[in-house]
């Protein structure tokens, strides 16, 4: 076993510190947020139409998240905690950008896909796929987020 120059393990103390400082904002439309109270007063939830209005133009996301700059294991840490914020909050639909990278070969556009479809974070999730190209192509994902009222069982 090889052990760690000072200057790494420096940077990795610090990382750990401030691990609990990251905040995770949503920003919510409000067109879209009306459309939430709507449903909400009618005690229907979001239907699957909405997530298609989103891929048309129609509406635009709950939230989004760029991970644009993050290294890949601070992006994941920060992708989850957003996901699960965000089916705490029972949002629905949201919008990863993750950037297309150098020679339509970023690291953070192969990564998160497969972290979605991780056992931790695809419990929480009903689909996702590759966001239209107003918003963003491929470099960003559409996330629809199930629905925390209809599972009685909590997955936390």
């Amino acid at each position: 076993m090889s052990s760690i120059s000072k200057d790494d393990k420096r940077t990795w103390e610090n990382y750990i510190t401030n691990l609990n400082n990251v905040r995770i904002n949503f920003q919510i439309n409000k067109k879209s947020h009306t459309l939430r109270s709507k449903y909400i007063k009618s005690r229907k939830t979001l239907s699957p139409s909405h997530f298609k209005q989103i891929k048309q133009g129609k509406l635009e996301p709950d939230g989004f998240i760029d991970l644009h700059g993050y290294r890949l294991h601070a992006a994941k840490i920060t992708l989850q905690k957003y996901i699960l914020n965000a089916y705490e909050k029972n949002i629905r639909n949201i919008l990863i950008i993750t950037g297309k990278g150098h020679n339509n070969n970023g690291l953070l556009k192969k990564e998160v896909p497969l972290w979605l479809n991780e056992k931790t974070l695809i419990k929480f999730l009903v689909n996702f796929e590759t966001a239209t190209k107003r918003l963003g192509g491929e470099g960003a994902i559409l996330v629809r987020i199930k629905n925390k009222h209809k599972h009685k069982h909590r997955f936390i």
